[in-house]
């Protein structure tokens, strides 16, 4: 995956909810296990 498209990945996971983004932590993929880790923990500050 080539940065930009790793950047609009993330900003398109962004926009989603918390509850969302935890569901798609059970992704058998392993890209969209990894941004929705970035993202949750960017929508919880943590």
């Amino acid at each position: 995956m080539r940065r930009e498209e790793f950047n609009a990945a993330r900003a398109r996971l962004s926009r989603r909810t918390i509850p969302e983004l935890i569901e798609l932590l059970n992704s058998t993929d392993l890209s969209t296990r990894f941004l929705a880790e970035m993202c949750l923990r960017d929508a919880t500050s943590t």
